[in-house]
């Protein structure tokens, strides 16, 4: 090589290298997930209630009746004339199908002499029993052996009983009169 200006060319040294250490970055952590938007939190009231407690008691007013409608059919059915008249208030009225009416406990008294002179045997069994306010209603059906004849009858019948403090104070007996004829 030639030198043409005569001047030295300064030759760079070459500059060693420095190592630098890699300074360890850890990872970048993602950003946290941004909440979605909180409600405000509610607040806070207090409040005191005074609360009156009514308890509704369910009274059967028709249990007496029912009881007494259960005690006719079972004094019935068993042809207990005697205890039957216990059931009736001392001034009690009673009319059997178009016969006029009959007044007062002695008068119910003679009525059950009478029918049992007139059948030798009578079997009565309740189809349908109804008591509501003061009444109870019985539809009966009877067979009845007529004393004179011993023929069998049947003998459908529906009976009213007016109720007042617990006795019968009316009743009245609807069937067909022509079913007792001999």
């Amino acid at each position: 090589m030639g030198m043409s200006s005569g001047k030295a060319l300064k030759l760079k040294k070459p500059t060693a290298k420095k190592k630098v250490a890699a300074k360890k970055v850890a990872p970048k952590k993602a950003a946290p997930k941004k909440a979605a938007a909180k409600a405000p939190a509610p607040k806070v009231v207090t409040k005191t209630v005074t609360k009156t407690v009514t308890k509704t008691v369910s009274v059967d007013k028709n249990a007496a009746l029912r009881a007494l409608a259960q005690r006719i059919v079972d004094l019935t059915v068993a042809n207990n004339d005697e205890e039957s008249l216990a059931l009736y208030a001392h001034n009690v009225e009673s009319r059997e199908a178009a016969n006029p009416p009959m007044t007062g406990i002695d008068a119910i008294r003679e009525k059950f002499k009478m029918w049992r002179s007139m059948v030798s045997d009578a079997v009565f069994l309740p189809r349908s029993v109804s008591a509501d306010g003061n009444t109870i209603v019985i539809e009966w059906d009877g067979r009845v052996t007529l004393a004179t004849t011993g023929r069998v009858a049947d003998f459908p019948e529906v009976a009213v009983h007016e109720i007042e403090n617990g006795k019968i104070v009316r009743e009245r007996f609807y069937y067909d009169p022509s079913v007792l004829q001999p």
